[in-house]
C-alpha cells in the first residue's frame, strides 16, 4: 500500500478533533482515543501506520553498530 493510500484510509477510519485539554481520535466502531498534545496524537498515528515519527538516525549508536556487526559475522 503506498502512502497516499494509507492517508486515505486514516481519513476515512478516524475523527480528530481538538478539545480543550488535547485532541480525541474518533474510530469508526466508537473507539475513542485521547491525547494530551499533537506529539502523542502523531506518534500514535505513526505506530498504527507503521512509519517513525523521527527522521532516520545519521549515527548508530555503539550497541546498534555491534548488533550489526555480530550480525554479518554470522549470518
Amino acid at each position: 500500500m503506498d502512502k497516499q493510500a494509507t492517508v486515505r484510509s486514516i481519513r476515512a477510519s478516524y475523527k480528530i478533533e481538538q478539545v480543550e485539554n488535547g485532541w480525541t481520535v474518533s474510530t469508526t466502531d466508537g473507539t475513542v482515543f485521547v491525547f494530551a498534545d499533537a506529539k502523542q496524537m502523531a506518534e500514535w498515528f505513526c505506530m498504527i501506520v507503521g512509519v517513525p515519527l523521527e527522521g532516520k538516525k545519521t549515527e548508530l549508536d555503539v550497541i546498534e553498530q555491534e548488533i550489526r556487526r555480530l550480525a554479518r559475522a554470522y549470518g
